[in-house]
């Protein structure tokens, strides 16, 4: 009896005649071009060099107006949660930043 569930086992194992192949492709995202800049304000370049790696100005530009405070604990979840190499002073910066852009009176939308 046992030898008849081996059968099947041998047999399936005998039609293999070679190590199974496989090949791989290179593969690369290419992400469209954003239109949008971040406008100036105080740290924009810590912003541009610390955030844009994984949010285009676009995704930026359209958060909601939030305190200062909910700015602090957003960088704090992308540092912890999400594992951003921001600094303390750098996640200062880009709260600045954030607020300051967000107070811009000339990005206020038309009610």
């Amino acid at each position: 009896m046992r030898a008849l569930l081996v059968l099947p086992l041998v047999l399936a194992l005998a039609a293999c005649d070679g190590a199974p192949t496989a090949s791989f492709a290179d593969a690369a995202i290419v992400l469209p071009d954003d239109p949008n800049e971040l406008p100036a304000g105080p740290y924009r370049a810590v912003v541009e060099a610390n955030c844009t790696a994984c949010h285009s100005p676009s995704t930026m530009l359209q958060q909601p107006r939030v305190s200062r405070e909910k700015w602090e604990s957003i960088v704090g979840k992308m540092r912890k949660l999400y594992k951003a190499p921001v600094d303390d002073e750098a996640a200062r910066q880009v709260v600045d930043y954030m607020v300051a852009i967000q107070s811009d009176v000339s990005r206020e939308t038309p009610q």
